[in-house]
């Protein structure tokens, strides 16, 4: 890592986020001596003469468009779960009167939502693929800011973006990582752990409480006393989806607009350090 400071008084070597002095705990504002302070610049101009530094900030346009398609079909896909919940409920009532189930109608407007479900697939595809694309260029942009080099390779966060579960795990480290190199004491992190709640929080719950739900309805058709018994335990589920709909929208909302702000965050952080090297080269 090249953000270093030199205490004064001990003589130590910390890293720019630490506050105070690790060796002798004197407090970095007023014990820094402002030895080694052009490493960063020095290796990153270094560095650019192997790999050039190339702006990301096109592909993380792209991906927070996606990103904020994303978030818009959440909140129209919660707005849908209310307006199905509600026919259901009506449907609920034929079938408490009548025993039977209106398969037609049932059909119509399961297929209406799932047109939702694959214009939410056709945004969350390219949203992957503009989001793995950005973060690979950011990564192998890092040696060219004076952040030394990541805990990955360019190449790696682009796969492991768009490989399912993997990317749930190690995405959030290399955006981590990225964000500590290009500016250690400019934060951020938070923000990364809403980001991972939103984003993969919300499949958790959804996952686990779609399973949930199958699995009593299954249970409820089968030990129900009566046609009314199993309508009020149906509706008892119904209203528990609609809940849990809600909550995970409203998360994929806020973890895809939270994503955005990081990846405005890095870019400013990138272009930031560029104008430091440039100004410290003479160019």
């Amino acid at each position: 890592m090249n953000d270093i400071w030199v205490c004064g008084t001990c003589h130590s070597i910390n890293r720019r986020r630490a506050g105070h002095c690790y060796g002798c705990g004197a407090a970095q504002v007023t014990a820094a001596t402002g030895e080694m302070s052009t490493v960063r610049q020095e290796q990153a101009i270094l560095n650019r003469t192997v790999v050039a530094y190339r702006p990301a900030a096109a592909l993380g346009l792209g991906a927070a468009l996606f990103l904020l398609g994303l978030a818009v079909v959440s909140i129209a896909g919660v707005v849908d779960t209310i307006g199905l919940s509600s026919f259901l409920d009506t449907q609920l009532d034929g079938v408490e009167a009548t025993g039977r189930f209106n398969d037609v109608a049932i059909t119509a407007r399961l297929t209406e939502s799932g047109r939702l479900g694959l214009v939410s697939l056709a945004i969350v595809l390219p949203a992957l693929l503009f989001f793995g694309l950005w973060l690979g260029r950011v990564v192998a942009n890092v040696p060219a800011l004076g952040g030394g080099l990541p805990r990955t390779t360019p190449t790696r966060a682009f796969v492991s973006t768009l490989i399912p579960i993997l990317n749930l795990r190690t995405v959030p480290g290399i955006v981590q990582d990225v964000l500590y190199r290009l500016d250690p004491t400019g934060g951020g992190i938070f923000m990364v752990g809403i980001a991972w709640v939103g984003l993969v929080g919300s499949w958790i719950l959804s996952f686990a409480a779609d399973k949930y739900l199958q699995l009593r309805i299954t249970f409820d058709a089968f030990n129900a006393t009566s046609v009314g018994a199993f309508v009020s335990s149906i509706r008892q589920l119904l209203t528990a989806a609609v809940v849990i709909d809600v909550i995970t929208g409203a998360l994929i909302a806020i973890g895809a607009i939270v994503l955005i702000m990081l990846i405005v965050r890095i870019e400013r952080r990138s272009r930031a350090r560029d104008r430091e090297i440039r100004a410290f080269a003479g160019v």
